[in-house]
């Protein structure tokens, strides 16, 4: 957050020293306030890019082992443009990589999730998925709408990239 707090000045200051200089060759024609002004709307742009590109840097700055299963965006009265465009406010992403097959109930797999979200620490929590079930653990069949939608994602995203336990694979590979 510190690095961004810098960014955000070296860009007001940038800004702020370019529009000087054209005031100087316009002759002082562009006014005083414009200085600013200017400023003042580099820093909102630069919040606003902030915000948008947010996840899909963070995203793409993972190891290829992590896939994001879901996102969660938000509106704000703050950010007024958030209700045309939500903003994503923080993702999940599964360890896929390092997911495994218990070598008892090969339907069992047990995978990383990690909750990310901005200017908060990431969180790790060890789940498992049983993938030979029709409804992901915990809903019962009784979640509606997008909790059943997030979880049937989550489910079939990691039952389908995990591999199949290949015959004398060792108890240890796979706890």
């Amino acid at each position: 957050m510190i690095l961004e707090l810098l960014a955000a000045i070296a860009l007001a200051l940038s800004v702020g020293g370019l529009v000087v200089f054209l005031r100087k060759l316009s002759g002082g024609r562009l006014p005083k306030t414009a200085i600013p002004v200017m400023a003042a709307l580099a820093l909102v742009g630069f919040a606003v890019w902030g915000d948008y590109t947010w996840a899909a840097r963070t995203a793409s700055a993972l190891p290829d082992r992590l896939v994001v299963v879901d996102k969660v965006s938000q509106s704000n009265v703050w950010r007024p443009w958030s209700f045309v465009f939500p903003v994503a406010e923080r993702f999940v992403a599964a360890d896929v990589g390092g997911a495994r097959r218990n070598a008892n109930d090969p339907d069992a797999v047990r995978v990383d999730l990690y909750f990310l979200e901005r200017r908060v620490p990431a969180e790790r929590q060890t789940v498992v998925m049983d993938c030979g079930a029709a409804t992901p653990p915990g809903t019962d069949g009784k979640a509606v709408g997008d909790e059943a939608d997030r979880a049937g994602r989550v489910q079939d995203l990691v039952c389908s990239q995990v591999p199949p336990l290949t015959t004398g694979s060792s108890d240890a590979e796979n706890r």
